[in-house]
């Protein structure tokens, strides 16, 4: 189903609904109605004897009225009803249904009336009801308006011939009739452009709100994008600094952090050899094997700039060591050759780690520019292998070391 006709079927859907709440609403008045002059014919003292001869007729009527109305009002409940593509007719001709037959027992009702009382207000009423309440093509009403009001006038010529007492049913017929039409073609055309206009504003607001959802999320994506890094799709430096001014919002007490800079060896010396191609596969497979390490000790690994890594644990002080030699056995383990290096026949990393207990920012980028200088002693000892410097800072945040 295509966009227009969703909004066709959408605009019909209303307008079905709210007949079949008016066809409720009117149930309920004629149901009332239908009660009440059942009491009265029932009573018959309104009446003469001539004329409670069409008592019985009058009671038999209202009271398949009454039945009809509550049938409606018994089935035909908003809660219950599911309106689709397969069942929106069904109800479009109940709708029908009931306002054609309505109308037939009224006027049965009202040509007995003229018979006997020389009127036929009651007619008039429903068709006054029919058109204001009842949004519906022309087409569909006109019919049982040109078949029940002729009787009607027809009725009346026969009952009372041409006399004032006709002048008084005929003259309020004739201008109630194209009244009552241009009432009902107007709710039609009215109901149906406010219905228009209300599906395509809410087809609007949708729109809006599904491109407003597509770039939040492009938006998003783009953030995400910004703080990665493209290689090894690590957190980029970037987003380290953005982790960092984290745990300095959340320094409300002391905390435990464990900083750890991480180098591959002999790096350049590998690219060198082997290209940078074999360069950039030897990053993202160390980055792979730090991204696992961090996700199994909840740490926060990232990209710190060319084949160097940082990357933070908040546990004590005793994950910290058993986290470097962790890091250092799995990337031995990858076993990436690199004849050029120093240290050995395969990759290796060196690591600096500073762990501290910190309660301001400043503990904080200590405690980074000591696992930085811890990371150069490593190398100075030899590499593959880690190096520790524990910071304590006293009350004036000056390290201790």
């Amino acid at each position: 189903m295509g966009n227009q006709e969703k909004i066709a079927f959408s605009i019909r859907k209303e307008m079905v609904q709210s007949n079949l709440k008016g066809m409720r609403a009117v149930a309920w008045i004629l149901m009332y109605v239908s009660f009440i002059i059942t009491l009265i014919h029932y009573g018959e003292i309104f009446f003469d004897k001539t004329e409670r001869a069409m008592v019985p007729i009058y009671i038999a009527i209202h009271t398949l009225m009454f039945y009809i109305d509550v049938a409606v009002l018994l089935f035909v409940r908003e809660k219950r009803m599911t309106i689709n593509s397969f069942n929106i007719q069904k109800y479009e001709h109940l709708v029908v249904v009931y306002i054609y037959t309505i109308i037939l027992l009224i006027t049965v009702i009202s040509v007995m009336d003229v018979y006997f009382f020389h009127h036929a207000a009651l007619y008039e009423v429903i068709l006054i009801i029919v058109c204001t309440v009842f949004a519906l093509p022309l087409r569909k009403i006109i019919w049982i308006i040109l078949l029940t009001a002729p009787a009607i006038i027809a009725s009346t010529y026969m009952s009372v011939g041409v006399s004032s007492e006709n002048i008084k049913i005929i003259l309020p017929m004739s201008l109630l009739i194209p009244v009552g039409i241009m009432i009902q073609y107007q709710t039609y055309k009215v109901r149906k452009q406010f219905n228009t206009q209300h599906i395509l504003l809410d087809e609007e607001m949708t729109k809006t709100k599904q491109l407003s959802e597509l770039l939040a999320a492009k938006n998003n994506e783009l953030k995400e994008q910004a703080l990665r890094d493209t290689l090894t799709n690590l957190p980029n430096r970037r987003a380290f600094n953005i982790k960092l001014t984290k745990i300095g919002h959340q320094l409300h007490k002391t905390q435990s952090l464990t900083v750890m800079m991480i180098d591959i060896d002999c790096f350049k010396k590998f690219n060198d050899y082997y290209g940078h191609l074999k360069g950039d596969e030897a990053i993202a497979k160390v980055a792979s094997i730090l991204e696992e390490v961090a996700e199994k000790y909840n740490a926060f690994v990232a990209r710190w700039g060319g084949e160097e890594f940082v990357m933070i644990s908040q546990h004590t002080e005793k994950f910290a060591e058993p986290l470097c030699e962790e890091i250092l056995e799995e990337v031995r383990y990858l076993k990436i050759p690199h004849e050029q290096s120093d240290v050995d026949e395969y990759v290796t990393v060196s690591i600096g780690m500073c762990h501290a207990k910190i309660t301001t920012n400043e503990h904080l980028q200590t405690c980074c520019e000591l696992a930085d200088q811890a990371l150069y002693r490593a190398k100075k000892n030899g590499r593959n292998n880690f190096y520790r410097k524990k910071a304590i800072f006293d009350e004036k945040a000056n390290a201790s070391i």
